[in-house]
């Protein structure tokens, strides 16, 4: 069996071994696979990079399984679940003193993902993985949250493995490693970025996570701005976040209002990304059928080659990362589209192509130099033209297997070519 199946494999039964966790109680939950061939170590690795391991400990704690798995593989469970639980209440912590201090100071927030999730879907802490906090504020609240956040002994990230997002600031804090993000309009995919945010405060909701009131957004909101996540990065994102789309499905099915879920679909132009991400997890975790989702055009064709080419993805999630020009192209088309006025579309054009130039300043911000940004950003797409241009004269040289890497690269591409056919309503 050649690496990628194996990898495969692996993916398969992760999927499968997840079903017990979001079917709880049914009768579907009881379909588990015996995993008999299965590569345990490929099992481990994906778990890990999936950030999987503490519902995987779930899983095998309370359900009998027919799979004999090794010790040493639950025993790492365990101890990514206890871990992950006392990380999370270092981050619940810090939450609820940021919420704290934005409410005496007038500021209102919305707390996004992570936390609202385990509220919602997850209850137990333990079970999602939070590598940051984030948080959608006001653009014109960001500078005084940010002044919050610095007497907090956080600071602006300057180094890291990925380019700037023009969406959200990010902050971190060395003593705890704590990193929180701040977003102050929403992902580049979503169309009419104003009305977004208007509806969003609108619509806010409290929920109860452990000790914290929060303020979430409304469940129609929260799924669509979860749906925008992975769109965003051409679904090249951990299996952590299907399993949150699976969840808000399943376990919030009944409060689920899906007149409003496609008029938003509709409104903000993510229809047919929608049904495609629906498609995959009704295949991939066997969902039950939707009668209200969207319907997918070309429906047979696009979704199967859909489900291929991400199941290929996110079991080489983990391998390096290619030059993603086609990449880089669609998302530029879609945050120029999605730009009201022409003025927003001139500064998004100078932002994009002269990086080292745009600055948080009209947020009252003062970000690192310009230098150090346009080092990180140089760094960024050098490293990865370097692995591209190395894994190159394979392809040319040889007709023998691609590298996993360039198999990885090939996959999204496939991926990025289904969301270059799917037309922007306006």
């Amino acid at each position: 069996m050649n690496p990628l199946d194996i990898r495969l494999q692996a993916l398969d039964w992760i999927f499968s071994a997840t079903r017990p966790w979001l079917f709880q109680g049914q009768s579907a939950a009881q379909q588990f696979p015996h995993g008999d061939d299965v590569d345990w170590h490929a099992v481990g690795d994906l778990a890990y990079v999936h950030n999987l391991e503490p519902i995987l400990h779930w899983v095998v704690s309370n359900i009998e399984l027919p799979a004999q798995i090794p010790g040493w593989l639950k025993e790492k469970w365990e101890q990514a679940y206890f871990g992950n639980f006392l990380r999370n209440e270092e981050y619940f912590e810090l939450l609820k003193t940021l919420l704290t201090k934005c409410e005496e100071e007038g500021i209102p927030t919305i707390v996004l993902k992570g936390p609202a999730l385990i509220g919602r879907i997850y209850k137990d802490s333990g079970l999602r993985t939070m590598s940051d906090l984030d948080i959608l504020c006001s653009p014109i609240d960001l500078r005084r949250i940010v002044t919050i956040t610095r007497d907090m002994d956080y600071t602006m990230i300057d180094e890291g493995d990925d380019p700037a997002a023009a969406h959200h600031v990010a902050m971190f804090q060395a003593a705890s490693g704590t990193i929180l993000e701040f977003h102050f309009m929403p992902y580049e995919i979503i169309q009419d970025h104003e009305r977004f945010m208007q509806l969003a405060w609108d619509r806010r909701e409290w929920i109860d996570v452990g000790e914290i009131h929060c303020p979430v957004l409304c469940l129609e909101m929260e799924l669509l701005f979860n749906i925008a996540h992975l769109i965003q990065h051409q679904f090249d994102v951990s299996l952590k976040h299907y399993l949150d789309i699976a969840g808000i499905l399943v376990f919030c099915e009944r409060q689920l209002n899906w007149d409003r879920i496609g008029t938003l679909l509709r409104d903000y132009g993510l229809k047919q990304e929608f049904a495609l991400t629906t498609g995959f997890l009704s295949t991939m975790m066997r969902l039950p059928h939707m009668s209200q989702t969207p319907r997918l055009n070309n429906k047979d064709i696009a979704q199967q080659e859909f489900d291929v080419s991400l199941r290929d993805l996110l079991a080489l999630l983990d391998e390096d990362r290619l030059l993603d020009v086609r990449g880089v192209i669609w998302s530029f088309r879609i945050a120029f589209g999605n730009r009201e006025g022409f003025g927003n579309k001139v500064n998004y054009v100078i932002t994009a192509l002269l990086p080292f130039c745009h600055s948080l300043t009209d947020h009252g911000i003062r970000s690192s130099g310009n230098a150090r940004y346009f080092l990180r950003q140089c760094r960024f797409y050098g490293k990865r033209l370097l692995l591209t241009l190395t894994h190159f004269p394979k392809e040319l040289l040889s007709n023998r297997q691609h590298s996993l890497a360039k198999e990885r690269a090939a996959a999204k591409d496939r991926i990025t070519r289904r969301l270059l056919r799917i037309a922007r309503p306006r």
